[in-house]
């Protein structure tokens, strides 16, 4: 692997003031990946390093779920160690999960967000090319601060993010058997997960119709869509499957419009934007001390913006990595993209060595400081946790919470291992 290929080495990542805030709360960098060795696109990265004893914490590597959405939202989206205020000031946040983990940012796909590319040749076309260039650069990361390589890593991300998260897991695996620099992949952490959705789009209809957010005649048109959507998804046909995925996206757009609510938190109206941060980013001095470039700033080209909606299906990624991997999948209740009800359907179709055992499990009540906040599902492996008054940005919603799932994730993950051994 060439990182003589990244113009950015020279450059240096590190931190010492983060604007609107003062001196960085831990060793942190930033700047950018490159996707491969001839250089065509480069990913931008954020890292803080743990609080306390980096070198026994494990390395967790969280990517961005929508191609709106940049690195630097997800970082103050209320597991980063900042908070960014509707004023523009900037806070620390006691609930960061750098407290226990260091935490890696790469920002994907490439062509959105902070990360950007040199010509159309190099745009993903799929979640396969995505994993591949998100590979490229947490290798090309892990050559340049060599320290972090001996740590366990978990994957971790939202929504449609969730697809590279599962081909990236895949590659690290056989990279892993197949001569390539080690990657120490433990396990992943999925939040309403948008994995199949020839199964899940349908739960998507039946959640919007039992929180009476559509009425029976929308529910109607709304089946028609799927219909549409079923039948040209199993089309061989390519312009049939790029229907399905303008189908799919038509969807869920008739059900936010017709519902008034947010699919990603149905307590709200629809609203995605975050106003505040592209204020922030826009001053030169935030641009320059977070090492932004400033062609990542314009606005995605109109080759980026067709691969904007991929509606692919990853179920067959997924047995593998219940016999391998420690897999955590989560849900904010109130979210109705990728909720429980879907991810229940989605599950009961696999199977893996547990399967049989695991449909038979009860909820149980999640309790993480002595008072209900969740439900959950266990068995070896593989944990569903469903947590109460969130929606999909659970952080946001319930920082306490959400930390503390992280943390008994990761307690749970090493108990098995020490177990094992």
């Amino acid at each position: 692997m060439n990182t003589q290929a990244n113009p950015f080495l020279d450059q240096s990542a590190v931190l010492s003031q983060f604007p609107g805030f003062g001196p960085v709360l831990a060793h942190q960098l930033s700047g950018y990946l490159s996707i491969g060795d001839d250089a065509g696109g480069w990913l931008y990265f954020w890292f803080s390093e743990a609080a306390s004893n980096p070198e026994q914490a494990p390395l967790l590597v969280w990517i961005n779920q929508a191609t709106e959405q940049n690195a630097l939202a997800c970082l103050f989206d209320g597991h980063g160690p900042y908070l960014l205020d509707e004023s523009g000031w900037v806070h620390a946040n006691p609930f960061s999960w750098h407290l226990h983990a260091n935490y890696l940012i790469i920002d994907q796909p490439l062509g959105y967000g902070l990360s950007f590319l040199t010509h159309p040749r190099y745009q993903p076309a799929n979640y396969e090319e995505t994993s591949q260039q998100a590979y490229h650069a947490l290798q090309e990361f892990l050559l340049r601060w060599p320290r972090y390589r001996q740590l366990d890593c978990y994957l971790f991300g939202v929504g449609q993010a969730c697809h590279t998260q599962a081909h990236l897991a895949h590659r690290i695996l056989d990279g892993n058997h197949g001569g390539q620099p080690q990657i120490r992949l433990r396990g992943l952490g999925l939040g309403n997960a948008l994995i199949a959705p020839e199964i899940q789009l349908q739960s998507h209809i039946e959640f919007a119709s039992q929180h009476r957010l559509i009425h029976a005649e929308e529910k109607s048109h709304a089946e028609t869509l799927l219909q549409d959507f079923r039948q040209a998804n199993a089309s061989p046909s390519p312009l049939q499957r790029q229907r399905a995925n303008q189908l799919a996206r038509e969807l869920e757009l008739y059900i936010e419009q017709c519902s008034g609510r947010d699919s990603q938190d149905i307590r709200f109206p629809p609203n995605h934007a975050f106003p505040q941060l592209d204020d922030y980013l826009a001053k030169p001095a935030v641009q320059q001390a977070l090492h932004i470039d400033p062609r990542a700033l314009k606005p995605p080209s109109p080759f980026a913006r067709q691969q904007a909606a991929w509606q692919e299906s990853s179920s067959h990624l997924f047995p593998r990595l219940m016999e391998k991997l420690k897999l955590l999948f989560f849900h904010g209740e109130y979210s109705m993209q990728g909720n429980h009800h879907g991810m229940e359907a989605w599950l009961n179709t696999l199977y893996w060595s547990d399967a049989a055992v695991f449909r038979q499990q009860k909820r149980e009540t999640w309790q993480p400081y002595g008072l209900p906040a969740g439900q959950f599902r266990r068995l070896n492996q593989l944990s569903h946790l469903i947590i109460h008054d969130a929606g999909l940005h659970i952080a946001r919603a319930q920082p306490a919470c959400s930390l503390a799932m992280l943390q008994q994730y990761l307690a749970a993950t090493e108990a098995g291992e020490s177990q094992a051994r």
